[in-house]
């Protein structure tokens, strides 16, 4: 039997698709994150943004918080397996437990094979890979023991399925992070724990945006997607809030293309 929980006295759950639910979404401060946790948190959702960007994710927090929501920032480096456990510590001390994982938190280094330092690799694969893994653990060693399921949602990216030209570091931690999700997808269902991987094709992001500056890069991006744009962060975040609610409670181990279109048509670079 799944056990029930209270929250705190002091939050009160907004109305929602995810309303009284505790989530953490990682690398939250800006971009798709900060997306996905404001939505979350206007879902209902209770929402740890954790990040190494403390300033921007106690901005988005207050944001939340001045819409209505609740939000909290805390400082963390997923990277660091004593950072991700703390994630999850944090949120049992302040919040009574987890409900909801999102791993978000990613860099990108581009580069091909060949041009790929050995500290571009390492570092990319600590964040976008084994970050994941770290939280991902955590997260479900804690869900398992509160005994009333759970849900986890990767955010990877088209890259996750299809090589991606000069990102091959990229590449490989997202397509590492499918079979990540994957795995948990099996081993975890049988305590109500799904575990789905969100495959954007791309949106205007900081971690992109001097990229995307270039009026020439911008119009081969959006000549090829056949919905004739990139996705926003709100449209993300909107498919992320789905794969966290109940409605999505018999979709597991499953891959959410989120790119217009553009994987079953051949992507820009193929």
């Amino acid at each position: 039997m799944r056990k029930n929980r209270t929250l705190p006295e002091n939050i009160k759950p907004v109305p929602g698709r995810l309303a009284g639910k505790i989530a953490v979404v990682t690398g939250g401060a800006r971009g798709i994150g900060k997306g996905i946790a404001t939505r979350f948190a206007q879902e209902g959702a209770t929402v740890l943004i954790a990040d190494k960007d403390s300033s921007h994710a106690e901005e988005t927090a207050h944001e939340i918080g001045a819409a209505g929501g609740f939000a909290e920032a805390y400082r963390a480096d997923v990277s660091k397996h004593e950072d991700a456990s703390a994630i999850v510590a944090r949120c049992v001390k302040n919040f009574k437990g987890i409900d909801i994982l999102v791993n978000n938190a990613g860099i990108i280094e581009f580069g091909s094979i060949l041009d790929c330092t050995p500290e571009d690799w390492n570092k990319m694969l600590a964040v976008d890979l084994t970050g994941a893994f770290y939280c991902t653990q955590a997260s479900a060693r804690q869900m398992i023991e509160q005994g009333r399921g759970g849900r986890l949602v990767h955010v990877g990216s088209t890259a996750s399925l299809f090589p991606a030209p000069f990102q091959a570091a990229y590449s490989v931690a997202k397509a590492g992070l499918l079979m990540l999700s994957r795995v948990a997808a099996l081993e975890f269902i049988q305590y109500g724990i799904t575990s789905n991987l969100l495959c954007p094709h791309g949106a205007v992001t900081d971690m992109n945006k001097d990229l995307l500056k270039d009026p020439l890069v911008m119009a081969k991006l959006e000549e090829h997607i056949p919905a004739g744009r990139l996705a926003s962060v709100e449209e993300i975040a909107g498919a992320a809030a789905f794969l966290a609610s109940d409605e999505a409670a018999y979709i597991n181990g499953a891959e959410l293309v989120h790119d217009g279109g553009s994987s079953i048509c051949g992507l820009w670079w193929r």
